[in-house]
């Protein structure tokens, strides 16, 4: 029993049963609920979970194939828990940005070039068909549109959607590297 007010500094590990709370809030705290997950909670309730597999998971306790099992799950009842937005605040006309990216490279930090035809990114959207959620309904994928060189990116993006009775979207409209618009 420490009763003094201050920094304890320890020279290894902190045990703790299972969780940090503040004394003065004791319904908000970091929680260990099992072996290599933490989670946070406010209001009595759990927020954000870090399980095992290193998944981030928010407003949910395990995690949900949405095609495959992603690193970063969101999932909620309406607008504002099951979104996530970017804002940038700037006096200029930036604005917030998504960024994707794709390398050949083998290794976490790696460099490698891409090649012709290589996808550079992907949106999907898929929806419950009652079996799961794995089934996409559309999509829109940048690509390589050429060879890329040093600062010399040739890129096309792709717009897919899936006909009724289909399982898989099928290209419906394209611009090129050339800004040529192609329709089917």
């Amino acid at each position: 029993n420490i009763d003094s007010v201050g920094i304890i500094t320890a020279q290894s590990g902190v045990s703790i049963a299972d969780s940090i709370f503040h004394t003065g809030d004791t319904n908000t705290a970091i929680r260990f609920p099992a072996a290599d997950t933490f989670t946070v909670e406010t209001a009595g309730s759990e927020r954000v979970r870090v399980d095992s597999s290193g998944r981030f998971l928010v407003g949910i306790k395990a995690s949900q194939s949405v095609g495959f099992v992603h690193r970063l799950q969101v999932e909620g009842t309406d607008a504002g828990s099951s979104s996530i937005s970017l804002l940038r605040n700037s006096n200029d006309s930036s604005s917030a940005q998504l960024n994707l990216a794709k390398t050949r490279g083998t290794s976490t930090g790696s460099n490698t070039i891409v090649q012709d035809d290589d996808n550079l990114g992907e949106i999907k959207f898929r929806g419950a068909d009652g079996t799961d959620k794995a089934t996409e309904g559309a999509r829109i994928t940048a690509s390589v549109d050429g060879t890329p060189g040093s600062n010399d990116m040739p890129g096309r993006l792709t717009f897919h959607t899936t006909a009724d009775g289909a399982s898989s979207p099928t290209e419906r409209l394209r611009i090129d590297r050339d800004g040529r618009l192609l329709i089917g």
